[in-house]
């Protein structure tokens, strides 16, 4: 049986009509087979070198990345080395602060010391608060041995009751009282009269210079006017000059009324206080607006001095911050961050304390609206009585 030849064979045949005659000569022929196998393996040859340049190419880049990984984790290897900071300087410069603030400490002892250091700390937070009474009592025992008191014969208890009837006809025992002519606080003294008793401006914001100044100012006329309480009363009133030049109580309408006033309420208060400890002596309605007076009057002066506190802590962050921006290795930043964070936890603790001052005087102004609505619930009884 004859193999058939090829298509392409069979072309070139047709195409050369003494292709027959030529091989028959010994002319080499086209070997179709052979031609393809070598076809074949130049092709496979290229597509291996092209695999093989490929790998290369990966190769390459892995080694690059290789190569730019050893560069970084030899950056993280030298950032992690303890390096020449001096970092417990660091950390000590930064408690020891910047000195004073407006007056205020920035070193961390200070600023965040356990024992609240706000002038009025005492008068909002903890078993050391005063109620107005307390006030009084501690003031009397503080003024009971100037010359005018014993001038005038007046024992503790009688002291007591007298400044106590004083603050009830100035101010009816309101912190921030203040009179069209200039007078301040519990005892209404003069900003002039508080520099000559040396509590200006102090006297602003403690209310036991209040008290303690009018019962010193008292004093002081007692002694002028040989214990005359009525005399010393119409001086502290009126002015001294004006009783030494009428020879008594002046003819002023406010000075008659006040020296009449005053030793009503102070007998009073005698006939009701059994000891110069004694509380619950004052009407419950004065009594409340009184502690919320006190509240109101401390939170104020506790959110003045804070903010100066507040200021002093934000420059030792500024502080820290910048110093975390000069780290010269990653050691020294993680410990400025740790402290950062511990300045935070500082700072939420003094937030805490101003949010406590700010929520005390809400109590306390709840409680002086309960006691008022009682104090009226004896108006509001309209029971018919049965006619016998």
């Amino acid at each position: 049986m004859r193999a058939l030849l090829p298509l392409s064979m069979l072309g070139l045949a047709l195409a050369n009509p003494y292709a027959g005659p030529a091989a028959a000569q010994g002319v080499p022929t086209f070997d179709l087979r052979l031609f393809a196998e070598r076809q074949a393996i130049l092709q496979q040859t290229d597509r291996d070198l092209a695999l093989q340049q490929d790998r290369l190419s990966r190769e390459e880049e892995l080694a690059e990345i290789e190569r730019q990984q050893l560069a970084s984790l030899n950056g993280l290897m030298d950032s992690m080395s303890l390096g020449t900071g001096d970092v417990a300087g660091t950390v000590a410069g930064l408690e020891a602060g910047q000195g004073a603030t407006d007056g205020v400490e920035s070193a961390a002892s200070s600023l965040y010391a356990p024992e609240d250091n706000n002038p009025a700390a005492a008068r909002m937070f903890g078993d050391a608060r005063e109620g107005i009474e307390a006030l009084i009592i501690r003031a009397a025992r503080d003024t009971h041995g100037l010359p005018g008191v014993s001038r005038a014969g007046l024992s503790l208890v009688q002291w007591r009751c007298l400044i106590q009837a004083l603050i009830w006809q100035e101010s009816r025992f309101q912190i921030g009282a203040r009179s069209p002519a200039g007078a301040f606080g519990l005892t209404q003294i003069m900003p002039g009269t508080a520099s000559d008793l040396g509590i200006n401006p102090a006297y602003y914001d403690d209310p036991y210079l209040q008290v303690t100044g009018g019962a010193r100012y008292l004093a002081q006329m007692l002694n002028m006017f040989d214990g005359n309480i009525i005399h010393g009363l119409a001086a502290y009133n009126a002015g001294p000059g004006n009783v030494q030049n009428y020879g008594g109580v002046p003819p002023f309408a406010e000075t008659q009324h006040y020296v009449v006033v005053i030793p009503q309420q102070y007998n009073s208060y005698l006939a009701t206080v059994g000891g110069i400890d004694a509380l619950g002596t004052i009407d419950p309605v004065l009594l409340a607006n009184a502690s919320f007076s006190l509240s109101a009057h401390g939170a104020g002066v506790y959110g003045d001095y804070s903010l100066v506190s507040v200021r002093a802590a934000a420059l030792r962050v500024q502080d820290i911050i910048t110093r975390i921006n000069e780290t010269e290795d990653l050691h020294e930043a993680i410990a400025l961050n740790t402290y950062a964070r511990a300045e935070l936890a500082r700072l939420v603790a003094i937030r805490t304390r101003i949010k406590a001052a700010h929520t005390e005087p809400l109590s306390a102004e709840q409680i002086a609206m309960a006691a008022a609505q009682a104090a009226e619930r004896q108006y509001m009884d309209f029971t018919l009585e049965t006619l016998q």
